[in-house]
């Protein structure tokens, strides 16, 4: 029988301080050591996030990503009040500093235009003679590196796009709203203080999380940095910090709250006459896009339908859902269907492979489940499998797990997709434990899951010798540890080491500089699509996010193009033996030395995992 509310309550406790004494033991890991791990993200970043499911990154403390995916506030209840953004600063700041800027609480919401960019023949003219995405050219950049073949923007970024030397032309001033000759201007969106998030800040602080003013100050260095070593022809980005007046985070993350996410956009265009926002949910993505507002970070996972819809104005970092259902249903066509279940225990071991998916409700990933069952039994002769389709609201987690697991069970699954949250496969093996059923459990990849950190959490009886999959991330010592770009970066820009707990949203201004750079002097949405479309693919060696690229469809087609970064997998698999990157026990496993695959690439034969 599923749960009772109360034992799903106290089951969900228990989780959490098992969480909260992981992260003790963390923390002590962790102090005193440079670290370029995505938030743990200070109060404000988690909240911001806590119900977009992944806003990127891929670079989170275990807690920060559980807090990023999971909407806490209850669904039924009002949306809170909007305050007035408070800042140290409110005017704004000349040369290569950003503002970080307050804004009033006052909206308008009258339609407005955005700016005429200059004729046709203006812009040809600015343009004819340079290529901003060249990879040839030699001289001294803006940063004062030195600019050749194959050399980024930062020399040591594996992301950052291809060097430009310093430029002294004119740019041609006002080319499309919130462009001008000086500035443009980009808004980050937040949302006002809860009772739940203050819950959350808590823990996040008792968790060893940067504060929110360190998390803020960290960007702001970021922003001015890659102010002065960008090539933004001409022109300095000015940050604007914003709180959503009309917004409703919960209902946004679930796909809905359109009305409060248009109003939201009709004071960032209206008042703030932005030229993009940094990250938004569907719901405000759709909104912002109407209005011919750029959103780059647009809804997670998403699909790549989503985003041509709404072309040249969305842009993503984590792959679109159809790409990752391509790419798994020939991980398991190719390599486990209709084969015994040699990696699940007990009963389930010898039987042939049945296969179930745990997905949100959501439309849009539900369409994506679509794509994994029609690929499944078309392409890979592999027969229809078990389905739950459960709602992403935390207090119904356990109950959710609890029935899936009865249905797979009696269904005769073998083979458990976890295209989930971080949170539900606790109580899903916590639920298979207690009925003895021993499912294979095979990892997605999607919401973090393949950070070493996270099955640490789940039963560990479970997940010995049967957890493996796909991960899109680079092994965890390479995001989380002192090494990656982040920290390095930082310590170019500052001279000083990043404060542990935060990345200062590195990554994320990282694709926005390199957009703003690529695009050159005419910067409009149509321009930027373009060049962004004409970038080299980022990532090698090391692939701390991926393997990045925009020059290829969801299946895989050249030349299609999509709008969302990530397009690669790698093979894991679970040790609960092996050390990991801080010192605690339970790590994944490369197959084929990390090698990484992309549509079509994955061989016919059994995973080489568990050796």
């Amino acid at each position: 029988m599923p749960s009772s509310a109360p034992d799903a309550r106290r089951a969900l406790q228990g989780s959490i301080d098992r969480l909260s004494k992981a992260f003790d033991r963390f923390a002590e890991r962790v102090e005193g050591l440079e670290s370029n791990g995505h938030p743990l993200s200070g109060p404000d970043r988690v909240v911001v996030n806590i119900r977009r499911y992944l806003p990127f990154y891929a670079l989170l403390t275990i807690w920060g990503i559980i807090l990023v995916l999971i909407p806490l506030r209850d669904n039924d209840a009002p949306a809170e009040s909007a305050t007035q953004v408070t800042s140290a600063s409110t005017s704004q700041t000349s040369g290569d500093s950003p503002s970080a800027t307050t804004v009033p609480s006052e909206t308008k919401v009258a339609g407005a235009t955005a700016t005429a960019g200059p004729s046709t023949a203006e812009a040809a003219a600015t343009a004819a003679g340079f290529d901003p995405l060249a990879w040839v050219l030699t001289g001294k950049t803006r940063g004062g590196f030195d600019c050749g073949p194959n050399v980024r923007q930062i020399p040591w970024s594996a992301y950052a796009t291809p060097c430009y030397p310093k430029w002294d032309g004119k740019n041609p001033g006002a080319t499309y709203r919130g462009v001008t000759e000086k500035e443009i201007v980009i808004v980050r969106r937040k949302f006002p203080d809860s009772a739940n998030s203050q819950a959350v800040d808590a823990v996040v602080a008792q968790a060893g999380g940067a504060s929110e003013e360190v998390t803020d100050a960290a960007r702001l260095e970021f922003y001015k940095y890659f102010n002065k070593v960008f090539e933004l022809w001409g022109r300095q980005v000015k940050l604007i910090e914003w709180e959503s007046q009309f917004g409703d985070e919960t209902a946004e993350a679930q796909g809905r709250g359109k009305e409060g996410a248009c109003a939201d956009v009709n004071v960032i265009v209206n008042d703030l006459k932005a030229f993009a926002v940094t990250d938004g949910g569907a719901a405000f993505s759709e909104c912002a896009a109407a209005r011919k507002l750029m959103v780059i970070d647009a809804a997670s996972y998403y699909p790549e339908t989503f985003y041509r819809k709404h072309h040249p104005y969305l842009w993503g970092g984590v792959p679109e859902c159809e790409r990752i259902m391509y790419q798994l249903s020939e991980y398991y066509g190719k390599r486990l269907a209709n084969k015994p279940a040699k990696h699940a225990k007990g009963l389930e071991k010898d039987k042939t492979r049945k296969y179930a998916i745990y997905i949100p409700d959501n439309d849009a990933y539900q369409m994506c489940g679509d794509i994994l069952e029609r690929e499944m039994q078309t392409k890979y002769n592999v027969p229809k499998g078990s389905r739950y389709n459960y709602t992403l609201d935390i207090s119904r987690f356990a109950d959710e797990a609890a029935q899936a697991i009865i249905q797979f069970k009696a269904e005769g699954v073998t083979s458990i997709l976890l295209t989930c949250d971080p949170i539900s496969p606790i109580f899903m093996t916590q639920s298979a434990q207690g009925q003895a059923y021993n499912p294979e459990w095979i990892l997605v990849g999607v919401a973090l899951t393949d950070v070493d950190n996270v099955p640490r959490l789940w039963e560990s009886n479970q997940v010995r010798e049967s957890l493996f999959g796909m991960s899109q991330l680079g092994p965890t010592a390479k995001i989380l540890g002192a090494d990656g770009e982040p920290p390095k970066t930082y310590k170019s820009a500052t001279g000083t080491n990043l404060a542990a707990g935060t990345d200062g949203g590195y990554f994320l201004a990282m694709r926005i500089f390199s957009f703003l750079q690529a695009t050159g002097p005419n910067l409009t949405p149509e321009n930027m699509a373009a060049a962004i479309f004409a970038s080299p693919p980022g990532g090698a060696p090391d692939f701390q996010v991926g393997y990045t690229s925009y020059r290829d469809g969801p299946d895989g087609t050249e030349g299609a193009h999509d709008h969302t970064a990530i397009d690669d997998t790698r093979e894991v698999w679970w040790n609960p033996d092996a050390d990991g990157y801080d010192g605690v026990k339970g790590a994944y496993i490369e197959t084929y030395g990390g090698k990484r695959f992309r549509n079509g690439e994955w061989a016919r034969e059994d995973p080489p995992v568990f050796r």
